[in-house]
């Protein structure tokens, strides 16, 4: 059973991902999409830090370049032995 509130918010979810553009990146286009938005965000954080002023959006730049990199972490392929297929 779904209720109303549930589709409204699925739909904000995707007209926000539709926004952003990121609906329409192939899966294999995700890595290096991060890897170029986490460039941009370490710029940024950097020019916040030698200011030391925009506290707020120092804090947001930080978490942001953290939820990327545990994003960037998720596509990787798993390294540990468990991850690999055996030949």
């Amino acid at each position: 059973m779904s209720s109303k509130n549930d589709e409204t918010d699925a739909q904000q979810v995707w007209k926000s991902l539709a926004e952003a553009g990121l609906d329409e990146i192939a899966l294999d286009e995700f890595p290096a999409r991060i890897k170029a938005v986490k460039l941009v965000v370490m710029g940024r954080l950097s020019e916040l830090l030698e200011l030391k002023t925009g506290v707020q959006e120092r804090d947001s730049a930080a978490y942001s370049l953290g939820t990327l990199k545990n994003l960037e972490a998720t596509l990787q392929p798993d390294p540990s032995p468990a991850g690999r297929s055996k030949k």
